[in-house]
């Protein structure tokens, strides 16, 4: 007795098929709900991620929006009518849709008012955009998300079931993944996994309907049920691969994966790091390059500090001399931070003075030349210590209200990392006496700018300053009377954003009553101004003698001595810093009692009594951890069980790829590992090393024959030192090691892709 084949069983069934499941299928295909479901795995596990990261606080869920545009999708695809007719009912539908769950999240009494609260808010954060201003209203990203989730799902369901191309279908969900991911920290999410699982087996069943198609046309009988036979062998191949590649010792649990994973997706999180100050409601998912934005200084709630390279500096200070390293300075105080009003860039040849201080009293300030390499790509701005007078090469002036007003200097050419250059700065040495004598005989220049204040600033701020300087008269005992008030508040770097509507310094003072630098920095400037004392706030960096390098007077600083600071004008001296953030001690001006107390920020609220600390017991501020992420919507019941099916965490190709990638390297130090990607790459560029080469003789060519390649030294060393002197690397060592790899891979990329330098590195 002979077997039954496939074609038998399956055209049996078919001759006993009942005419009304014909007509059902016509609307209603099976095989068109089976490629629906794999869709919604898909995009469901996107929209599962972007709902799970909490990006702003009030979201609405983003779970009705996407499930009604994926069905609406599939549904308009079914009728065949002129797309241009149906395309503006789809944008009328969705409208609608987001429309009603943003009606859900404004505040009003009626519809009308939430509406008009709705237009008022975009209107004010579309000015912010166009006006170079700043918003810390989450509204606006909410409209962005709920508009973008419904047109990419839709048009997602469109070019899968109307134009049945499932490559083009998946690319907004996979380019919006890729998006939200990358700026989360971490390790992969459960949601990617779950998404290019699906993506695979949605791939694989609309090829099988290509065929069957073509099948049809050319009259070749083919089982009925080869898109599940064919699914079926898709799933198991797939979940050997993925399960394969978590084992791997080089996946997603390697030490270094989250490393590589921030180094792949940064070309992503960099493009749009100057759109954050219009939406600084956004919650940081990873450490952030704080102070990043040109003419803007946002307040950005929550931060975390990273160890990456900033600047090395060579610089001699003197205890009476602020340790802050200066990049600019902001003048004008919005509710959401602070903007920079440039009357003009002015040329400033090389050795050409400026007009930076129009101090009359004598030894009231010092000129101090330093000397400073580029690292970390900070080269937008030309350092110095006190108001830069001098540098050895172009650069232009940034002008506020007069010539004499420098904000800052800016480099007249490109620089990169590794250039060096020297600044002059006018450094402030007066006396408390110098400066209570100074007087209130402002230039005409000062007062307009620099007392100014928005109308609507709450009123307690500066019923809070007159209390707090209560029987003072002079400008220098207000300031420090408000400094020493200051420093009661600690620090802390996981403060809430500003409310929308509310004032930042306001919400600092009497809401929060903790923060960082800039809240400290931007709380004494504004408390200023409301008692008529021109103030104003600027940025940089503490010059931390716990980064010198060893007994010279070079310190190399990180990202971690970020500083804002407050500078107050008095007549006859110029601009004078203050420090009002407890993690950085008191200026120690000549005067000073030697047996001065410091207030310092403690658990409570409160003075506490400590000895002067002059300039040798810096410290930088406390590392603060990264606060947790959400895992881009691991938590949510949908890539749960979604990942119970699938098994694995990482794509099959990705895990090819990366397996022939760093094969032989498992059992290399990272600095071996470093050194031979650096090989890799090079002969990928045509640049292969000689036998005849140490590998400090091939970095050196790599570097003269590959623009922006000089850290190839770095990594060339770092590897002579690991595999020869058998030393274990420090922990800054091994963060200036990634960053320097970041750097060179980079550099040889462009050079494999044939690419031109980007400006700005």
């Amino acid at each position: 007795m002979r077997e039954a084949n496939w074609d038998e069983i399956f055209q049996r069934r078919t001759e006993e098929q009942a005419p009304a499941e014909d007509r059902l299928n016509t609307f209603l295909p099976w095989e068109d709900w089976l490629t629906f479901v794999i869709a919604a795995v898909c995009f469901l596990s996107v929209v599962a991620s972007i709902d799970g990261a909490h990006w702003v606080n009030d979201m609405p869920s983003l779970y009705p929006i996407g499930a009604s545009a994926l069905l609406g999708g599939y549904l308009l695809s079914r009728v065949r009518r002129n797309e241009l007719l149906l395309h503006p009912l789809a944008l009328l539908a969705g409208a609608s849709l987001v429309l009603l769950q943003l009606m859900a999240v404004v505040p009003g009494g009626t519809p009308a008012a939430r509406m008009d609260n709705l237009l008022d808010r975009m209107y004010r954060w579309w000015s912010a955009v166009t006006q170079g201003g700043i918003s810390s209203d989450p509204l606006p990203f909410i409209v962005l998300l709920l508009v973008v989730t419904w047109l990419g799902t839709y048009l997602s369901s469109w070019a899968i079931f109307r134009w049945r191309n499932a490559w083009l279908g998946l690319i907004p969900g996979g380019s919006a993944l890729m998006w939200n991911i990358s700026f989360i920290p971490g390790q992969f999410s459960y949601a990617f996994v779950v998404f290019v699982f699906g993506a695979v087996l949605l791939i694989m069943r609309m090829h099988v309907a290509h065929k069957e198609r073509e099948w049809e046309h050319g009259g070749i009988a083919y089982p009925e049920f080869i898109s599940l036979s064919t699914l079926n062998a898709t799933f198991w191949i797939t979940l050997g691969l993925l399960v394969f590649a978590y084992v791997l010792p080089l996946a997603d649990r390697s030490e270094s994966a989250n490393q590589r994973w921030q180094d792949f997706t940064s070309p992503y999180t960099r493009h749009l790091a100057p759109l954050a100050r219009v939406f600084v409601s956004v919650n940081a998912k990873k450490p952030i390059t704080i102070h990043n934005l040109e003419d803007t200084l946002p307040f950005q709630g929550k931060i975390s500090l990273s160890g990456k390279d900033a600047v090395t500096v060579d610089v001699k200070l003197t205890p009476e001399m602020a340790a802050f390293l200066r990049a600019q300075s902001f003048d004008e105080y919005t509710p959401d931070g602070w903007k920079v009003n440039v009357t003009g860039d002015v040329a400033l040849p090389s050795g050409t003075r400026t007009e930076s201080t129009d101090a009359t009293t004598p030894g009231t300030r010092r000129e101090v030349t330093i000397n400073i390499k580029v690292e970390g790509g900070n080269n937008g701005a030309l350092f110095s210590v006190g108001q830069p007078v001098e540098a050895s090469r172009d650069a232009e002036v940034r002008i506020g209200a007069a010539p004499q007003d420098v904000q800052g200097l800016k480099p007249g050419d490109h620089l990169r990392n590794g250039d060096e250059y020297q600044v002059t700065g006018s450094v402030n040495v007066a006396s408390i006496d110098q400066l209570e004598a100074a007087g209130t005989n402002y230039p005409d220049w000062v007062k307009p700018r620099y007392v100014e204040l928005y109308a609507s600033l709450p009123g307690r701020v500066g019923v809070k300053a007159r209390e707090v300087t209560r029987g003072l008269t002079t400008p220098y005992d207000q300031a420090a009377a408000i400094e020493k008030y200051l420093r009661t508040f600690p620090v802390d770097y996981n403060v809430p954003s500003t409310p929308a509507g509310h004032d930042s310094v306001d919400f600092f003072l009497f809401d929060t009553q903790r923060g960082y630098f800039d809240y400290h920095a931007s709380a004494m400037a504004v408390m200023l101004r409301t008692l008529g004392v021109p103030a104003r706030v600027a940025t940089g960096y503490v010059v931390d003698p716990l980064r010198r390098d060893g007994e010279s007077d070079t310190f190399s600083l990180t990202e971690r001595q970020a500083f804002a600071w407050p500078e107050v004008y008095f007549p006859g001296i110029g601009w004078v810093e203050f420090s009002p953030t407890p993690s950085q001690p008191l200026i120690k001006r000549p005067g000073t009692p030697a047996d001065a107390p410091v207030p310092r920020a403690s658990g409570e609220r409160g003075l506490v009594d400590e000895p002067a600390l002059d300039f040798a017991g810096l410290t930088g501020p406390p590392e603060v951890p990264a606060a947790g992420a959400t895992g881009g919507g691991s938590r949510s019941w949908l890539p749960l069980a979604l990942l119970a099916v699938a098994g694995g965490v990482l794509l099959a190709g990705a895990a090819g790829a990366k397996f022939a990638w760093e094969y032989g390297m498992g059992g290399m130090t990272r600095p071996a590992q470093l050194w031979e990607k650096t090989l890799r790459l090079a002969s990928l560029g045509k640049l292969r090393a000689r036998p005849s080469e140490t590998p400090r003789e091939f970095a050196l060519r790599v570097a003269r024959s590959v623009p922006d390649a000089g850290a190839a030294t770095y990594v060339a060393a770092s590897f002579e030192r690991s595999r020869f002197g058998r030393k274990q690397m420090s922990e800054d060592e091994a963060e200036r090691l990634e960053s320097a790899w970041s750097a060179l891979r980079a550099s040889l990329l462009r050079r494999v892709l044939r690419l031109r330098p980007r400006s700005g590195e």
